[in-house]
């Protein structure tokens, strides 16, 4: 299952189009936000966020990472569509955050602004 990958390559294409998004990546600036997502392949994925806030995505080995979302694939593309919430998904232990948890809640406003 590839779906998680693509729509995190989705999430980055257009992000990169909104300034909006861009401003919510920004405090991220020459870090990577990594994602460990069981059922995609390569598993280990992310986004490289440049200091205007946009963002490349990467894949294989990403090198270090601010923090990294662990999470089965399927349950994140449901994250990803908003069909299920960040918040409670992570109080009933659906996924974990390897890294800054502080940092990984400024995610939930890329997913509110970009709409997949």
């Amino acid at each position: 299952m590839a779906e998680a990958k693509e729509m995190i390559k989705k999430l980055v294409e257009e992000g990169n189009k909104v300034d909006a998004a861009k401003a919510a990546l920004k405090g991220f600036a020459g870090k990577v936000v990594g994602f460990e997502l069981e059922g995609e392949d390569p598993k280990t994925m992310g986004i490289k966020v440049a200091d205007d806030g946009s963002g490349t995505f990467v894949e294989g080995d990403i090198g270090a990472t601010v923090f990294t979302i662990v999470a089965d694939g399927e349950y994140w593309v449901k994250v990803m569509k908003g069909e299920e919430d960040v918040m409670k998904g992570f109080m009933s232990k659906k996924y974990s955050i390897k890294g800054n948890m502080m940092q990984a809640t400024k995610l939930q406003s890329l997913f509110k602004i970009i709409k997949l």
